[in-house]
Formats: structure tokens, sequence, C-alpha cells
């Protein structure tokens, strides 16, 4: 695919220093094998996608309906095993929530195809989605009669008038970060919360796979968190972390991919014996499990 508009970021999103080094130079194994650069800021060690497709040329990456993020269908093994798995992560997100929350209305900003909200609709939640990809969002509304917008429509929703906010791996999709960020703060009510799942770059499987790794899947993910930065980025914007739960089958389905990517053929023996060993490695060492969930709070104003 070629690709004629770039954006170079000068300066990091969370320190807004100007001092990035290229660390990685990998394919988007996943669709066009086009070839990126990830940076480093020098100062936080944030990693992000850059130089990066312009936010209009970015949405050519996702046109495929094999992506999973907007898929349903079970063709393939690891597509059955990301079905089958799907099922125990809803009950797992819902039980997680329902920690810190009972009831009250809920956003999930990226939520395809509505399995979640439709999930948490049935615990008596009040649920609200935000779908950018337009056929996903079409099977949410038509199958499980669920409210969800474009995102174009964020900035249209009530202010101050969701008790949560879920993000399931979807910042590291987001473009403008910072924004984002503003416009979660302005739509969560005073001491709300704040979901997000995302990929976690220190994570055995990512050390061992490097440039291999499935989850930096560039250009698609435009930022690459560890606990510290994405801690760092919520905290410079009035958020209070409160807990982290690991997402323990990311590991297998990652590493499965990332046999895939390195060899060009699935190995889903090789790959599900590194995503033992990823999450047994993070069970007794640093605790750097292959997906993180993290709960925050917003601050009082």
């Amino acid at each position: 695919m070629k690709v004629n508009k770039m954006e170079l970021l000068n300066n990091c999103p969370i320190c807004k220093r100007n001092s990035f080094k290229t660390i990685l130079s990998l394919k988007d194994y996943f669709l066009t094998n086009d070839v990126f650069n990830i940076s480093e800021c020098q100062y936080c060690n944030f990693k992000i996608t850059n130089p990066r497709p312009s936010e209009k040329e970015l949405s050519k990456y996702y046109e495929s309906d094999e992506y999973l993020s907007h898929s349903n269908n079970s063709r393939g093994v690891i597509n059955r095993v990301y079905k089958l798995v799907r099922f125990y992560t809803l009950y797992s997100k819902a039980k997680f929530i329902k920690l810190f929350v009972s009831k009250g209305k809920l956003l999930d900003i990226g939520c395809g195809t509505g399995e979640f909200l439709n999930y948490m609709k049935k615990k008596k939640f009040e649920v609200t989605g935000i779908e950018p990809n337009n056929k996903a969002r079409l099977k949410a509304i038509e199958k499980y009669t669920l409210e969800v917008f474009d995102e174009t429509e964020l900035d249209q929703l009530q202010k101050a008038s969701f008790d949560i906010i879920t993000l399931w791996h979807v910042l590291e999709h987001v473009y403008d970060l910072n924004q984002r960020i503003i416009q979660i703060k302005n739509l969560l009510k005073s001491n709300g919360i704040l979901i997000i799942a995302v990929p976690n770059c220190d994570s055995f499987d990512a050390k061992h796979y490097k440039n291999y790794w499935a989850a930096y899947d560039v250009p698609r993910h435009l930022y690459h968190f560890n606990t510290s930065t994405l801690i760092q980025l919520l905290d410079t914007n009035g958020f209070s972390y409160v807990k982290t739960k690991p997402m323990l089958f990311d590991s297998f389905y990652v590493s499965i991919l990332s046999e895939k990517n390195k060899t060009g053929k699935s190995n889903f023996l090789k790959g599900f014996y590194y995503g033992l060993i990823s999450d047994i490695s993070a069970l007794f060492s640093a605790k750097n499990f292959s997906s993180h969930v993290y709960l925050f709070r917003l601050n009082n104003s």
C-alpha cells in the first residue's frame, strides 16, 4: 500500500519533550507489509509509531474483514479461539467493574460490534457506545439494539454524565491522545471511573519476539504503553491510579500471532508455550503481563 502523507511527531505526547530515538523497525504483518519505525522518548521512555500515516490515510490499514475488533467470523483456529475466550473475558470485565460500580451509566469507546455493551446492559447498566467503524457500529445497533454513535459525535454527548468509561484495547489506536483524554474527562462525573486495557511493551512476550511482537500492530497501534507511561499520561491529565489487573489470555493470543509474524506460518503449540512462559514470568517477577487492565479515578475538581 502506497501512503503519500506521513506525520512525524516531534514532541512526546506525555512529557512534551523533543527527544525521540528510533529503537525498532518492523512490518505491518497483518495487512500490507509496509515498514514503520517505533521511537522512544529519551526522557519518559514512551514509545510511539513515528512517523505515522496521516489520520485520513490511517483508515486504509483497517480495511479487512479479518480485523478481529470488527469481526464475528469463526474462520481459522485463531478466530475460533478468540471467540471462545471472549465469553470468559466478558464475565471477567463485568466482575472487575462491579467491584467499584454496581450500577450507573457506562460509555464504551471503541465498542466494536457491541458484545461487551450488551453484556453490561444485561447487568442493568445504562450503556452507550462509540465506534468509528461503520460496519461494526451497524452490527451493534441491529443485533443488540444498542445506542452506538460515530466517533465524531463524542463531543455531542452530555457532559459529566457517565459513572464509568471503558476503552478495551482502544487507546493505542487513538490519533490525538491528549484530546481524547480531555474528552473523557469532560464526560465523566466527578470521581468517575476510567478503565483502560492496553498491551504492555515491557512484557516477556514483547521482549522475546521484539519486532515480530504482534501487539505492536503498526501502524494501527500508534502508541506502545507500559505501566509507567500510562500512569504518567493519566496523572498529568487529572486522574488517580487505583488498580491494575492482568489479562491472562492475551499472552497466548499475541504469542500465537507473533509466531506467525516470525516464521510465516502458524505454530499454535509454540505460541501457546511462549504465552504460558510470559504469564509465569509475570507472576514471579515484575508483574509485566502481556496486557493489563488499569483502573483510574477522576480527581475531584
